[in-house]
């Protein structure tokens, strides 16, 4: 089969006995934590990957995925179910196991202002990382978290940072812990955020994707520049590896932003974004900056409310592998595309449209009378996607193509 699945021992990282399966759906996603679902027979081999903790739950475990010897995912299983039916006349018992990549790990974890401390310790006030190399302020804020922590319980056991070679373009990373709101005794508006938020973070200041890969005996944490094979790796419907694609338009949620703060001479200011200013398009919305005396931060918050509530334009498209264009590594002529890579989508005759591959499920089925390998990825920032502030962002670039397409059609 050439999908194989071997359990990996977190004490020592060592892989073990190949186990059966009958389907993986791994997700992989671009500076997202990916997810992973396993069924497999309850037999007595995969029942041996079931061991519980003092408190009757599942001992998370690992399980290594290798994809037709191109590709090496390190999996971390947190969940099980055990399912027990009649098929056909005969009991067939089988084993979900659930969980995901291990960038989880930095989801996990919350960036502290300082990191060498445990959270008791923490004092109010904030800490600014940079400005360095993307992939410097990124693996400083990772190893602080999860390698050296002063909380020993924060520390990865066998997780290493790959050298860091202070790659992509200038970018910084402020971590505050904020004082409690005098009125409330609440927090104010600064949230403490995870690594993962650190690393999109990053991300926008200068384009970085973040891998967690399995070394010798160690995970391996490491950053990459996303690849650009806009003019080698071309999806199109005429080439029979874009079946499907769709446009959505979708109106403001926040364009007349309302902002109230500490700052002298500017208590209450307005930031406007597009359709603001007409009576049907605008929507207000207020921003809460009162604990706040600091202009630099009142903009950023104002900058980001008007790109999160900002109109849109999303892409979404399915795509498939050809025999010359896949997933995984290249290789005998097949140019290989990976998560992060930017590909081009031919939509229609004269418009095309380049952005990241942001995910990639990848499906090995072998519950049914035959065994079949499905490889779907998603170009660009789904309609369904949480992160409007990055949809915003690529608006731009999409209205280009929405006019194009528009002015592509025969009058």
């Amino acid at each position: 089969m050439p999908v194989l699945l071997e359990p990996l021992d977190l004490a020592t990282l060592k892989r073990g006995r190949p186990v059966v399966f009958d389907k993986i759906d791994v997700t992989l996603t671009h500076n997202e934590v990916g997810s992973a679902v396993v069924e497999m027979p309850a037999n007595a081999r995969n029942w041996e990957l079931i061991q519980l903790d003092v408190n009757g739950g599942l001992e998370p475990f690992g399980l290594v995925m290798t994809w037709n010897d191109v590709f090496v995912v390190p999996l971390l299983i947190e969940d099980w179910s055990f399912k027990r039916s009649l098929s056909d006349g005969r009991i067939v018992e089988t084993l979900t196991l659930t969980g995901s990549d291990f960038l989880s790990l930095l989801a996990n974890r919350i960036a502290f202002r300082d990191a060498s401390l445990a959270w008791t310790a923490q004092t109010v006030g904030s800490t600014t990382f940079g400005p360095w190399a993307a992939e410097t302020v990124i693996k400083t804020l990772v190893y602080v978290n999860l390698v050296t922590a002063g909380d020993t319980d924060r520390r990865v056991p066998l997780f290493t940072i790959a050298t860091d070679q202070a790659r992509g373009g200038t970018a910084s990373y402020k971590v505050a812990t904020p004082a409690p709101d005098a009125e409330s005794g609440t927090e104010n508006a600064t949230v403490q955020q995870s690594l993962m938020d650190m690393v999109r973070a990053v991300d926008e200041q200068s384009p970085m994707g973040v891998e967690v890969t399995l070394g010798a005996g160690a995970l391996v944490f490491d950053c990459y520049v996303p690849r650009d094979l806009s003019e080698k790796a071309v999806f199109s419907t005429e080439l029979g590896n874009l079946p499907e694609s769709t446009l959505t338009v979708s109106a403001p949620t926040g364009n007349a932003v309302l902002v109230q703060s500490k700052v002298a001479g500017a208590t209450f200011t307005e930031a406007a974004g597009a359709g603001a200013t007409s009576p049907w398009r605008r929507v207000e919305q207020f921003t809460d900056q009162s604990s706040t005396d600091t202009a630099a931060d009142v903009t950023t918050a104002t900058n980001e409310a008007v790109a999160a509530g900002a109109g849109t334009v999303a892409i979404e498209v399915t795509v498939v592998d050809l025999p010359r264009l896949r997933f995984g590594a290249d290789g005998d002529g097949i140019q290989g595309y990976r998560v992060g890579d930017i590909v081009t989508l031919d939509l229609r005759d004269g418009v095309t449209y380049s952005d990241v591959v942001s995910k990639v499920q990848l499906v090995a089925d072998s519950s049914g009378d035959t065994y079949t390998e499905t490889v779907t990825p998603t170009i660009g920032t789904a309609s369904g996607d949480s992160d409007r502030t990055i949809s915003a962002k690529l608006a731009a670039r999409l209205r280009a193509v929405e006019k194009a397409l528009r002015g592509s059609v025969a009058p």
